[in-house]
């Protein structure tokens, strides 16, 4: 099948594959860089059933899923959005079918589409941006936001507008229901409950004593919670939530069959059957971080992917990952004025010495945030700090920042300080030849900053380099002797000479 390529277009898309269902968002960004959205589709393709019920997704779904691919590709062409311009993004379903690859390559051979398998995490982080784009008022508040889809559901901590803390857990309403599901509607239930109960101290812990202001709530059920909200108790508003109404909610829709759901409440067919384990989470949720009035934008983690699509053609791209290290390292009490001062120097270097070490922009980044976690090792113990920092990167979770760039940061950390493993060290074992260069170019540009700042006074006010085709000059600028500083940085020395292939003069 062939598919004429449009011209670029203003248009971007987002295809969004959940558990529950296929949706479809075209949109552009409009006046004050709000979110347009001028085609939304939802396609009922349940990938969780099959996923989480025998862990590989059937023949006939593989059909529906693909069937949908080809007449989003049709609708796209006729809006004139070129691939360039679409994100297709899977989630829990996906992350867990064993033969993904399958339907994967089935929807690029036929339409052009590339699915891209995303975490949890990155999955929090974009529904967490819809949302903070749909209710800018969270700037001045402390919000507790939590998205329920089919596979997973998604917790995130906002404090001011921040994200300091999220979490996702396997909890999702199909995965529930293909679980604990059955005839037996009050032990369904009961063991809802009971599931709930043995994952609350993750949630207690992700709150962390923060005050929780407001909560939000995001996804198609909780939508569906808002409506019948306003249907059933006359709220007056499906965008928000009462605890005391959820609560009662929760009681109409348990005295009801799965057949008086659908003729009663009019509710879709792959709707009346996953409202209840939504509506028990949910209620549960808000129980326990302190029964908060539950804000309902109407936007989820399409909306959240385009907007990211569209805001990175505008290269705003690092704020998510800046401002989660930066929450990251007042978690484990970092020593802020010396990560800042060695992130400030070592985007000199870097800017500076550019046409020579020949990273990408995106290293640029990593680099930024290596800079302000070097030292997150020392809140587990000083002495070895440097493992210690490599273990916490790889292990957390990071906004803003593939899986492989996580890889990569925490190596970069992991070797701030000490010898450097060789060739054959396990370490290095994920990286190919070209992945080593650029782990070894930064982790020069991370030691020398560090080096000058080895007295954390903030001496080294300024870096000037200069390179003339064969030498490198690193001229250092700044109040008092900077001896310390000197020494440190010739230390260094030879392992920058070695990242970038020419010798180098340091002035201090």
């Amino acid at each position: 099948m062939e598919f004429r390529v449009p011209e670029s277009s203003p248009l971007h898309a987002v295809i969004d594959i959940g558990s529950n269902a296929v949706r479809l968002r075209v949109g552009a960004l409009g006046h004050g860089g709000r979110l347009d959205i001028i085609e939304a589709i939802r396609a009922p393709v349940r990938l969780g059933q099959d996923a989480f019920g025998r862990g590989r997704l059937g023949e006939d779904t593989i059909a529906r899923a693909l069937e949908t691919f080809r007449d989003f590709r049709h609708l796209l062409e006729r809006k004139h959005v070129p691939l360039t311009q679409v994100r297709a993004i899977a989630t829990s379903a996906m992350r867990e079918a064993e033969n993904r690859q399958a339907l994967i390559e089935q929807v690029k051979a036929e339409t052009g589409i590339v699915i891209e398998v995303i975490s949890g995490t990155e999955e929090a982080r974009l529904i967490s941006l819809a949302v903070r784009h749909a209710l800018p008022e969270l700037e001045k508040r402390n919000a507790f936001h939590i998205d329920i889809g089919g596979g997973s559901v998604e917790f995130v901590v906002l404090e001011r507008g921040q994200v300091t803390a999220l979490e996702s857990l396997k909890m999702g309403t199909v995965r529930l229901l293909s679980r604990f599901g059955g005839e037996d509607q009050k032990r369904f239930v009961r063991l809802l409950d009971e599931f709930f109960d043995a994952n609350a101290g993750k949630i207690r812990e992700l709150v962390d004593g923060t005050p929780i202001d407001i909560a939000v709530g995001t996804g198609g059920n909780i939508e569906a919670l808002g409506q019948l909200g306003r249907q059933l108790l006359d709220t007056g508003s499906p965008k928000r939530l009462k605890y005391g109404q959820l609560k009662a909610l929760c009681k109409r829709l348990d005295a009801l069959s799965y057949e008086e759901r659908l003729e009663q409440l009019k509710l879709r067919p792959d709707r009346a059957d996953v409202i209840i384990p939504a509506s028990h989470v949910l209620r549960q949720v808000l129980k326990l971080v302190g029964k908060p009035d539950l804000l309902i934008p109407g936007v989820g983690l399409a909306e959240g992917a385009l907007l990211d699509l569209l805001q990175r053609r505008r290269g705003n791209a690092h704020q998510d990952a800046l401002a989660w290290a930066a929450s990251v390292a007042r978690k484990y009490r970092v020593d802020r004025e010396h990560a800042d001062q060695v992130r400030h120097l070592a985007l000199q270097l870097f800017d500076q010495l550019t046409p020579v070490h020949g990273l990408p922009a995106r290293d640029r980044l990593l680099l930024e945030l290596a800079a302000l976690l070097h030292e997150i090792g020392i809140f587990v113990r000083p002495d070895g700090h440097h493992r210690h920092a490599h273990y916490l990167l790889s292990a957390m979770p990071m906004l803003g920042i593939s899986d492989a760039e996580q890889r990569l940061l925490a190596l970069v950390v992991r070797c701030q300080r000490k010898k450097l493993p060789d060739g054959d060290d396990p370490l290095l074992a994920p990286l190919d030849k070209k992945a080593r260069e650029r782990w070894l170019k930064l982790v020069a540009l991370l030691r020398l900053a560090i080096a000058f700042d080895k007295e954390r006074c903030g001496g080294v006010a300024e870096i000037h380099c200069h390179f003339d085709g064969k030498r490198i000059e690193i001229r250092c600028l700044g109040k008092g002797d900077l001896l310390l500083e000197r020494w440190a940085a010739l230390r260094q020395k030879d392992i920058a000479e070695k990242a970038l292939g020419h010798p180098i003069d340091i002035e201090l």
